[in-house]
């Protein structure tokens, strides 16, 4: 591949990145009002949960359903007409995944340092300093303020569509999207040397960096502060109908293209599909041991990621700058993309001292965790804060009270409070591994082919009901083990609660 083609693909990817992004971030305070509105904790978690589903939904299914329509579109206009409508398409579908994501770290990146006080005490010294001194302080008390978290939510969200590989893969009838990802690895898997591909990579992440330097700017400004102010996002509440009317469209919009229209269409194909696969012992034994095989080394990577996140979380004697400088050499590997770092890690096996464990499954585990320790951490933050050790640790205490209904309430809890939160931080990892395309192409064992690259292959060429049936066993079974896991978590936990109650009956205190 030519460097003119990659600079044309990368320049097409940066302008998309940064248009559907600006409009995303102009859409989130749209969409908090639009929750902080609800009546009651249901509805809003209902509200919260339609914005952010979108971005869980596997971009490989996406782009595998609307390839139908932009083949249709290429087949009826043609030319310059085709070209922006299959653009526009694609943009809509990342826009509302960018949407869902930027709704997502509102939650999870901490409110500002710096508050309203600090730039309105700032405002009153304007006259009695230097114009230069004042405006250089007031531009880093507001990006270290009000500007922070919508920068650095809008440099995340940024790098994540500019990485994005598996839908505009499949919605590239003639090119288009344009997609430097797709363009990098299309030429990668057509044996181009690795040094070429590694060279190319490198123009990508520079653009990477650039879309992070708002964000890092922007942290970097912010003071170290112990207490930081009250988070007030989203607190304001507007009176008129029109933003909410306008909120409930988009989010039906999003509902609908990303999740509702995929899966009323293929719901019945992939029931036939499903029918004939089970219909023939032989396909259900190889289906069933790419799957297991698949699932385990997802489930294997999420683990690993998660564990090494709530380390990070954890280690509250680390607050210095090594912490800080370990913490960013575990997470920017994974923001980079799984295609630089998939290629990065190819040329680190090629060294001496690590081919004999090429052709393994270290280098895809490897890669799924680094790629994963990102979206991991995101989750430590979720999961593991003080309110949330605080409750655990009191239904830890109750386990121990004489009355077994008490004990049997406090195992519930604690399954509640810890397992499943757990579980489905493990069950949104291991989906996420389990669908990454460019990680299991480019890192898997050759005598292994995963369930994702399989589908990834058969989905150029055919929408069978086979197909469609393997599409949702794969979305379906990461779920169900990780369903079993948490019934079987309920049971011990349970089990221990009767065993603790048998003890007391059988001696019991004075």
């Amino acid at each position: 591949m030519s460097d003119s083609l990659l600079i044309t693909a990368l320049c097409i990817s940066l302008l998309r990145s940064v248009i559907v992004c600006s409009i995303a971030g102009l859409l989130l305070p749209l969409f908090s009002d639009w929750i902080q509105r609800s009546g009651t904790r249901a509805a809003r978690m209902t509200r919260e949960l339609l914005c952010v589903l979108p971005f869980f939904t596997p971009d490989l299914l996406t782009g595998f359903h609307y390839r139908l329509t932009a083949s249709a579109w290429a087949g009826i206009s043609g030319g310059i007409s085709y070209v922006l409508l299959t653009e526009l398409l694609y943009g809509i579908l990342q826009l509302f995944r960018a949407v869902a994501l930027g709704m997502l770290l509102r939650h999870i990146i901490p409110a500002p340092t710096d508050s309203s006080e600090a730039l309105y005490s700032w405002q009153l010294l304007r006259s009695r300093m230097p114009r230069l001194r004042w405006y250089r302080e007031w531009y880093r008390l507001q990006l270290a303020g009000p500007w922070r978290n919508p920068l650095l939510t809008w440099s995340l969200t940024a790098v994540v569509i500019f990485q994005e590989f598996e839908t505009a893969a499949l919605m590239q009838i003639d090119q288009h999207p344009w997609s430097w990802s797709v363009c990098l690895f299309d030429a990668h898997a057509a044996w181009q040397p690795l040094s070429a591909s590694l060279r190319l990579a490198a123009q990508g992440l520079l653009v990477e960096l650039l879309l992070l330097l708002p964000g890092l700017v922007a942290a970097g400004c912010s003071r170290n502060s112990r207490e930081p102010q009250p988070d007030t996002r989203g607190s304001s509440v507007i009176t008129a109908a029109g933003p909410t009317v306008t909120a409930v469209l988009l989010v039906s919009l999003s509902m609908t293209l990303l999740i509702l229209t995929p899966l009323v269409t293929s719901a019945q194909p992939a029931l036939r599909g499903i029918r004939f696969i089970t219909a023939d012992p032989v396909t259900v034994q190889r289906t069933c041991a790419s799957l297991a095989t698949s699932v385990a080394c997802s489930v294997a990577a999420a683990v690993c990621a998660l564990g090494i996140a709530s380390r990070m979380n954890f280690e509250h004697g680390w607050r210095s700058g090594l912490h800080l400088a370990i913490t960013a050499a575990l997470l920017l590997p994974g923001l980079a993309g799984p295609l630089i770092l998939s290629l990065g890690l190819q040329s680190l096996f090629q060294l001496p001292l690590l081919r004999p464990v090429w052709d393994t499954w270290l280098p895809q585990l490897l890669g799924q965790t680094l790629w994963l320790l990102p979206r991991a951490f995101a989750a430590a933050q979720l999961l593991w804060t003080a309110e949330r050790g605080e409750s655990l640790h009191a239904a830890a205490l109750l386990l121990h009270a004489p009355d077994s209904r008490r004990r049997w309430f406090a195992a519930v809890l604690l399954w509640r409070l810890q397992d499943l939160p757990l579980m489905m931080a493990l069950l949104l990892l291991t989906q996420w591994a389990f669908w990454d395309v460019t990680t299991a192409s480019l890192l898997h064992p050759l005598t292994f082919e995963p369930v994702v690259t399989r589908l990834y292959n058969e989905m150029h060429f055919a929408r069978t009901d086979a197909l469609l049936g393997l599409s949702a066993v794969a979305v379906a079974t990461p779920a169900a083990c990780l369903a079993c896991g948490a019934a079987a978590l309920l049971l011990k936990r349970l089990h221990r609660a009767r065993l603790q109650s048998a003890r007391t009956q059988k001696n019991p205190g004075p």
